[in-house]
């Protein structure tokens, strides 16, 4: 499984800047509206990773259709916003969050994915939501007291 969901991602950027200033939303692909509810908040890892098996094995047109990978989708957008929100009033208020990109918040499948395979199969039942702040962190550390970024 690994090695499928894998190909796919290398050299790609399949969602683009998830986390760019210009929201990107699920709606602007065309995706259709009725097929699942936006379930981001309960998107586990496993849940996540089906989606992207999906769009491995019938690729990006037919997977658009399949309600796995739309849910994955449109549930690793909406957490990506929720981020890029948080980020920014922690910003604007002084403060941190517990990742400190710098130089523009940018986060695709092609980091994402493999972070993810690397989670034991115990750890696939955790919410995508922590899981992608972990990445972030593990992507962009914040500097250790008195250092400058």
């Amino acid at each position: 499984m690994r090695q499928a969901l894998m190909q796919p991602f290398l050299g790609s950027a399949l969602l683009g800047t998830v986390l760019a200033t210009t929201p990107v939303l699920a709606v602007s692909r065309d995706l259709p509206q009725a097929i699942t509810p936006d379930k981001s908040a309960t998107l586990t890892v496993a849940d996540f990773l089906r989606g992207m098996e999906v769009l491995s094995k019938i690729g990006p047109v037919r997977a658009e259709q399949d309600p796995a990978y739309v849910s994955a989708l449109r549930g690793l957008t909406h957490i990506g916003e929720s981020y890029r929100v948080d980020y920014e009033k922690a910003k604007s208020a002084g403060t941190t969050l517990d990742s400190c990109p710098v130089g523009g918040l940018k986060m695709t499948t092609d980091t994402l994915v493999p972070f993810l395979l690397r989670l034991p199969p115990e750890q696939r039942s955790m919410p995508m939501d922590k899981a992608f702040r972990l990445h972030m962190r593990e992507l962009y550390p914040c500097p250790a007291t008195g250092e400058t970024p």
